[in-house]
């Protein structure tokens, strides 16, 4: 009844309309039940489109495979109750599947449990069922067979006046066979319902299918005796209708029949047409099936059909159309049906106005009911026949699959004798097996007992080792540990000795520049101490020049005559002898008168180049002992830095730092220990245009202008100072025996500027002039 041609399966792309019918379930004449279902359609997954396509390839010769086609399965879901509510219930059933579409457990869950929560009604009582915005209401009626909780005025819409009078005709006839075909089931429900309805009077009693399912189309429609049957448009050819039949196409507005219904004379069929007629106010053009029976939710929302009480806002339902006139057409229907039943006319006159019963033992509904359960029996009894017979041949089949099996188990049985006659045999062996793996098993036991005895020490030295075994782990995690540090601690001593490096290779370039600047002083110390001792060489020749007065005049006289005699000899080459002789008399008589002057202004000469000589040592001493402090303070700067970055300065063997190789000592050593040359230069002149040595009047008056470079008052003049032996001074000068080979150098200068002519110039540069 939910799927009258069994199930369907749809493809397209959009999924097709829910659809919404009623049925009814007839058991006896005492049991039937009243059903409403409401067909949804779910997408197909792939494992079942899958299956639906090689099922269409074996079935369908034209089968085109569109992958992407999309299949819709139907699914059903119905209520039943031995109460004919197909109104309330469809509504219900409709708007509980929109509320809980999206969870069909809560749908079974809740909506279930709550319909059957109500308790059951009974006559005169009105079933409410609450909504969101309205309440589904029905008032039962006070008979069983008053029943109407659906619209009668669809099947008007759908037939023509005349030809619902020859249905409601064939419906009272005895014959009472009626065929309704739609291709909408829930129209054919209606139909049936009216019909059923409209002749109350009688309490229809044959057979009542309103939605046949396609298996039974042929076998009900050939079942003799009344029935109403309802059948969908696609099963039209399944079947033939007996001539007696009428079949009413709803959808067309078209009655079939070969044997038109006799109950009515002609007049009273028009006077049942024209009553009719004017009950509905005038003549009702057919229009089909409504819409609202068509799809379960027209325009895609819910409209309910049945009685409605509104709680708020406006609620839309189904409508009776204006023209319809339920109880104009009931009073018709229910007048028609009680004519059938009463003489009129002569009859009446004769034979009374009610109709005498045929002269049966048992009455028409009764005969009706014992011949539709009969025809029930006969088709239940025809299947059980065939049932038997199925199985008959079930059983014969298996019946010789027995036969064969029990042949095949004896000679099994006998195969089995044997063996076990044989494993009978090998029982005895086995016995004795037996007693001699005892035997042996309780020497295994023994066994057993020792290795377990073993096994359970294995299990304290274990434990033991795993307690020594976590230790260790520790101790590796811990020494893991130490070793990430000692790794961090390496890496960190790496990157400060690469500083250190850094800091050696900048103190290492320091010292070579502070050993240069060392020599350097050391160079201008000795080349002071040679100055000095050619200033005080010079000074002692001063002093004896000092301390000779006689051979002073004597010189000077010796020179004033010898220039004298050149000046005579160069000016006067023809004179006489005696007037030479007469002038020079008279000139040394002149120029003995000045010799005293010309020995004091010699002597305060010379006592003035001794002032300006000391002048020149002092300043020369002030010059060497700045440049010393210099050098000091170079010197003592990079041994602080190192001394606060935490290196110490080294010691000489006997105390003192490197720093006293320069202090004035070392003039002194150096002068005390002849054996090497120098390169030194030797005393410059000290007074400007003057011999270091020269004693006589041409040394002062004839000897050009000349200065010292290295010397000059005020004037900083470059001085170069030119080694022979450089490198061996430089290899020396690293080693213990430094101090006793500069000792060698200046010893041998200063012999060097002792021994010197008199009348030797010194130059800044080293040479002799």
């Amino acid at each position: 009844a939910c799927f009258p041609h069994d199930v369907e399966i749809c493809t397209g792309r959009s999924q097709p309309h829910c659809v919404h019918h009623a049925f009814v379930l007839q058991q006896d004449s005492s049991h039937t039940l009243y059903g409403i279902c409401l067909r949804v359609w779910s997408r197909a997954d792939d494992k079942r489109a899958e299956t639906i396509r090689d099922l269409r390839k074996r079935t369908e010769s034209e089968f085109y495979d569109n992958p992407d086609e999309t299949y819709w399965i139907p699914y059903c879901l119905s209520f039943l109750s031995r109460y004919p509510l197909y109104d309330l219930l469809g509504d219900y059933l409709r708007g509980m599947w929109i509320h809980w579409n999206k969870a069909t457990n809560l749908f079974h869950a809740e909506e279930v449990s709550r319909i059957l929560s109500f308790p059951a009604p009974r006559l005169n009582d009105l079933v409410r069922i609450d909504m969101k915005d309205y309440a589904l209401c029905y008032q039962f009626p006070s008979s069983p067979t008053g029943f109407q909780n659906f619209s009668m005025w669809p099947l008007f819409n759908c037939l023509s006046i005349p030809n619902i009078v020859g249905v409601i005709e064939a419906a009272i006839s005895p014959t009472r066979r009626i065929i309704f075909v739609s291709h909408y089931p829930a129209m054919l429900t209606i139909a049936a319902e009216t019909v059923r309805y409209s002749v109350r009077v009688y309490e229809w009693s044959g057979l009542y299918v309103p939605v046949v399912h396609a298996r039974h189309a042929h076998e009900l429609v050939q079942e003799p005796g009344p029935y109403i049957l309802g059948i969908t448009a696609e099963c039209r050819s399944l079947f033939t209708a007996p001539t007696d039949a009428l079949v009413v196409d709803l959808d067309r507005n078209f009655v079939l029949t070969s044997s038109p219904p006799t109950a009515l004379t002609p007049s009273q069929r028009n006077k049942f047409v024209t009553r009719l007629t004017q009950s509905l106010n005038g003549d009702v053009s057919p229009a089909g099936v409504p819409q609202h029976l068509r799809s379960a939710y027209g325009g895609g929302k819910l409209v309910p059909a049945g009685q409605i009480i509104v709680m708020r806002g406006e609620v839309e339902s189904i409508q009776d159309p204006a023209w319809w006139n339920q109880d104009s057409v009931m009073a018709v229907m229910d007048h028609v049906c009680e004519k059938m039943g009463r003489n009129s006319g002569i009859k009446a006159v004769f034979g009374g106005s009610v109709k005498k019963p045929l002269v049966t033992k048992v009455s028409m509904r009764h005969l009706n009911e014992i011949v539709r359960e009969r025809n029930q029996y006969s088709r239940d009894a025809l299947e059980a026949w065939q049932d038997f017979i199925n199985l008959k041949g079930r059983m014969d089949t298996e019946l010789n699959k027995v036969n064969k099996r029990n042949n095949y188990l004896v000679e099994e049985l006998e195969s089995w004798k044997q063996q076990f006659l044989k494993f009978q045999a090998f029982a005895e062996q086995l016995t004795k097996e037996t007693s001699e793996l005892k035997v042996k098993i309780e020497t295994h036991k023994r066994e057993n007992r020792r290795l377990t005895g073993l096994l359970d020490q294995q299990k304290d030295d274990n434990a033991r080792m795993t307690v020594r075994l976590t230790g260790t782990e520790k101790q590796r995690d811990d020494a893991l540990e130490a070793l990430i540090l000692q790794q961090e601690i390496a890496e960190e001593l790496e990157r400060e000795r690469q500083r250190n490096k850094k800091e050696l290779a900048q103190l290492s370039h320091t010292n070579v520049t502070l050993v240069r600047h060392r020599d350097e002083a050391r160079r201008v110390v000795m080349h002071l101490q040679s100055l000095i001792g050619g200033q005080s060489h010079h000074m002692e020749h001063l002093i004896r020049s000092l301390g000779k007065p006689d051979e002073l005049l004597a010189e000077i006289e010796a020179d004033y005559e010898s220039d004298e005699q050149d000046n005579s000899d160069a000016g006067s080459p023809t004179k006489s002898p005696v007037s030479s002789t007469g002038s020079s008399s008279s000139s040394k008589r002149m120029s003995a008168a000045g010799f005293a002057d010309v020995a004091d202004r010699h002597l305060k000469d010379k006592t003035d180049a001794i002032a300006h000589i000391v002048r020149n040592i002092a300043d020369q001493c002030q010059a060497a002992v700045e440049s010393l402090q210099l050098a000091h303070d170079a010197e003592y700067r990079p041994r602080s830095s190192r001394r606060h970055s935490g290196l110490s300065a080294t010691p000489s063997d006997d105390g003192h730092d490197d720093r006293s190789v320069a202090t004035s000592d070392n003039g002194e050593d150096r002068r005390r220990q002849p054996g090497r040359s120098s390169s030194i230069p030797p005393t410059p002149d000290l007074i400007p245009n003057r011999s270091s040595t020269a004693l006589s009047f041409a040394s002062a008056t004839t000897t050009p202008e000349r200065s010292s470079l290295q010397y000059h008052v005020r004037d900083d003049m470059p001085t170069k100072i030119v080694e022979d032996d450089g490198e061996d001074f430089e290899e020396n000068s690293s080693e213990p025996g430094l101090a006793s080979n500069d000792h060698v150098v200046v010893a041998k200068h200063s012999n060097s500027l002792l021994h010197r002519p008199s009348g030797a110039r010194i130059s800044a540069f080293g040479g002799n002039r």
